[in-house]
C-alpha cells in the first residue's frame, strides 16, 4: 500500500517520522510531504488554500501515484478532502486525524469553532502567518510529554494564514468519499463540523475510529495508530 502524509498547520513531514517508519517495517510505501510555506526560509506571503491543495495533487500526479491512502491532521484534513474529492481515481481511502473537514464555501477558521476575528487579528499581526502554539498551550493539552512539547515548539513555525482564512471549494460531497476519521472523543464537539461529522456517521458511509493520545496520537500514540492505518491496507 501507498501511504501519503499530510502534515496539519504549523508542522513538516518530520511530524509523521514515527509513524512512516512503523509502516515501512511492515512493507509499505511512505511519502512524508511538507506544504509549501511551511520549509525554513521560504516565504508564506504568496501562499494560499488553494497552493496546498494543488501541492499534494501535482504530488500524487508527477509521482504517478495510485490507489493512495492519503492522510490528513487537523488542518490538513481541509486539504486532503479537497484532494481526494478532484483525484478519487487516485486516492484509494482518506484518512483524517483529529482533522477539520473541508465544506464548500467556508474556511477551515469559520468551521472549526475557534473566533475567526481573533486568529485573523492575530495572523495580521504575526505578519501574516498564523502563529504556532506557544509552550503554555502545548502543555496544557492532555497526553503530551515535556518530549513531545519540547519536539513541537522547537520544529513549528508560522503556518501561512491565507489557508486558514480562504474558503474550501468541493468538487463532490463529502459522503462520496471513501473515508476515516480517526480521533479522540470530544474533538470537534465545539465546532460547526460536529453536526456534519454525526451526519457522516449515521449515513454510516465512513469508517470511524476512537484513538486517545490527544490531538497528537501520531507522537503520543504511535502503536495504536499504525494498526489502525495498516488495517486499510487488508
Amino acid at each position: 500500500m501507498i501511504y501519503v502524509f499530510v502534515p496539519g498547520a504549523w508542522a513538516g513531514g518530520w511530524i509523521w517520522d514515527g509513524i512512516a517508519a512503523r509502516l515501512r517495517q511492515s512493507g509499505h510505501v511512505v511519502h512524508q510531504l511538507t506544504l509549501p510555506g511551511l520549509e525554513d526560509g521560504e516565504s508564506a506571503g504568496q501562499v494560499h488554500l488553494s497552493t496546498h491543495v494543488n501541492a499534494v495533487m501535482d504530488y500524487l500526479q508527477s509521482h504517478e501515484l495510485n490507489d493512495v491512502v492519503l492522510v490528513g491532521h487537523s488542518y490538513s484534513g481541509i486539504v486532503v478532502g479537497q484532494v481526494s474529492a478532484r483525484l478519487q481515481h487516485r486516492v484509494a481511502h482518506c484518512v483524517f486525524i483529529e482533522a477539520f473537514l473541508p465544506v464548500d464555501g467556508k474556511s477551515m477558521l469559520e468551521v472549526s469553532g475557534l473566533d475567526v476575528a481573533d486568529e485573523k487579528q492575530l495572523i495580521d499581526d504575526n505578519g501574516g502567518l498564523w502563529p504556532a502554539p506557544t509552550r503554555e498551550e502545548l502543555k496544557s493539552q492532555p497526553h503530551l510529554s515535556d518530549e513531545w512539547v519540547d519536539l513541537l515548539v522547537t520544529r513549528q513555525q508560522g503556518h501561512p494564514g491565507k489557508t486558514v482564512t480562504e474558503p474550501a471549494v468541493m468538487a463532490a460531497p463529502l459522503k462520496n468519499l471513501r473515508a476515516t476519521f480517526i480521533s479522540e472523543a470530544g474533538w470537534l464537539r465545539s465546532s460547526e463540523e460536529a453536526d456534519l461529522v454525526e451526519r457522516l456517521r449515521e449515513r454510516g458511509c465512513w469508517r470511524f475510529e476512537a484513538i486517545s493520545g490527544g490531538h497528537w496520537p501520531m507522537l503520543v500514540v504511535p502503536d495504536e495508530l499504525t494498526v489502525i492505518l495498516l488495517e486499510l491496507a487488508v
